[in-house]
């Protein structure tokens, strides 16, 4: 008999980042001795049943059905707000009391603090971080969450507020999951005490590479991920522009997006001059040949807040500083892997940092720390903060995807 049963939860079973923290959390949980774990995403539901992101009846009446087929021992939630809605948390509550399992929860984003879950408000220049500070603030409450008018805008705050009355999400998790100090930061903010950091698992699956000594005075960029406003994409090759490309030989975008034609028009003259180039969305192991034989840094530009943006601990694994917009959780996230340098959006504060990874690209010595970030230590502490497995063996990959054996003390 399974010592454990473990019911993990997300709204989708592919998409984005938060997906794959899902598929390698279920991974490693089925890799230890001992654990049963079942899944419940969107597959699960009907695709002709009639749903509402405000309060979806089919998924959780088809929840409720795995709940009372399987009788958890430990309930995992990494999203729900996007399909499955709050309507769930409702299930899991009720069947809580009834078979007295444990439940977990992973902040992928800011919707338990905030109306945006990007933790972003928008006015007629464009779209802002919202600052820790005002959290539950009047001025929060008056500031625009949506792009959609203000009607819409109103309709969500409205509807924040009453699912938080009805159903306060943080009172049906035991222990809420915070990928990084700064998601930490926010929902203590918000009266959230119940919180462990609990960093996200990279998903690279090689041994970190050796760091490169360069002297070049001009060096490739590389930016990886979705081509949209978010991202602040557009935004960085205008100052790029500002500050005359100062140290910047190219930007090469890795990805794909809705703003990625409007961007290929705009900036067609640096295209042709070999400044820009576009090579869209490539598969993993390509891409990373490509990172390691051409790029000398990656960037993150993005406006927004991000939460744990792993692009960083995957430029380190590469061997590869990261320059980053100091915003949000970029601002903090990572500071201990050692590979971080900031920028914010003015041309001095760029060229400031583009010497600065000149400089750092230099060092012969340099090292990066990512070991908080690999799969084994996640599946290790992820068993701690569950109490799985504990006073027992458990078992947990090795970074380099062979098994290691752990020891969890009572």
């Amino acid at each position: 008999m399974p010592q454990c049963r473990v019911l993990v939860i997300n709204d989708f079973a592919q998409k984005g980042g938060a997906e794959e923290v899902y598929r390698q959390s279920v991974a490693l949980l089925k890799d230890m001795s001992g654990v049963e774990v079942e899944c419940f995403d969107n597959t699960r539901l009907d695709p002709n049943a009639p749903a509402s992101p405000a309060w979806n009846r089919a998924s959780a009446k088809a929840l409720e059905q795995v709940i009372r087929q399987f009788k958890p021992d430990r309930v995992m939630v990494h999203n729900y707000h996007n399909v499955l809605s709050i309507s769930v948390l409702h299930v899991i509550a009720k069947y809580k009391r009834v078979f007295g399992f444990s439940t977990y929860m992973t902040c992928h984003d800011y919707h338990l603090v905030y109306y945006n879950p990007m933790l972003q408000y928008f006015s007629n220049d464009g779209a802002h971080t919202l600052p820790l500070e005002l959290l539950h603030s009047l001025k929060a409450m008056r500031l625009r969450a949506s792009m959609k008018g203000v009607i819409h805008d109103g309709l969500r705050k409205a509807y924040w507020h009453t699912m938080r009355a009805l159903i306060k999400p943080e009172r049906v998790f035991d222990v809420v999951f915070c990928p990084s100090p700064f998601m930490q930061q926010a929902l203590r903010r918000s009266g959230i005490v119940n919180t462990e950091i609990l960093s996200n698992p990279s998903a690279v699956d090689f041994p970190p590479l050796t760091t490169k000594v360069n002297h070049s005075q001009r060096l490739e960029l590389a930016f990886v991920g979705r081509v949209s406003p978010e991202k602040g994409l557009l935004q960085f090759i205008e100052l790029a522009q500002a500050a005359d490309f100062s140290h910047i030989e190219r930007l090469s975008m890795y990805g794909d997006g809705a703003e990625r034609p409007a961007m290929e028009k705009k900036f067609a003259s640096l295209i042709a001059e070999g400044k820009l180039a576009f090579f869209g969305r490539l598969a993993q192991d390509e891409l990373f040949d490509r990172l390691r034989d051409s790029a000398d840094a990656l960037v993150l530009p993005s406006l927004c807040a991000e939460n744990a943006p792993l692009s960083i601990i995957e430029a380190a694994w590469l061997g590869l500083p990261a320059l980053v917009h100091d915003v949000g959780s970029l601002s903090t996230f990572g500071n201990e892997v050692g590979n971080k340098i900031m920028f914010r959006s003015d041309p001095s504060s760029l060229r400031h940092a583009m010497s600065e990874i000149i400089e750092h690209l230099s060092q012969p010595d340099r090292q990066y720390n990512i070991s908080e970030y690999s799969p084994r230590y996640y599946a290790e502490r992820l068993a701690r903060l569950m109490r799985i497995g504990t006073g027992s063996e458990i078992s947990a990959p090795r970074e380099n995807g062979s098994s290691l054996r752990i020891e969890l003390q009572s």
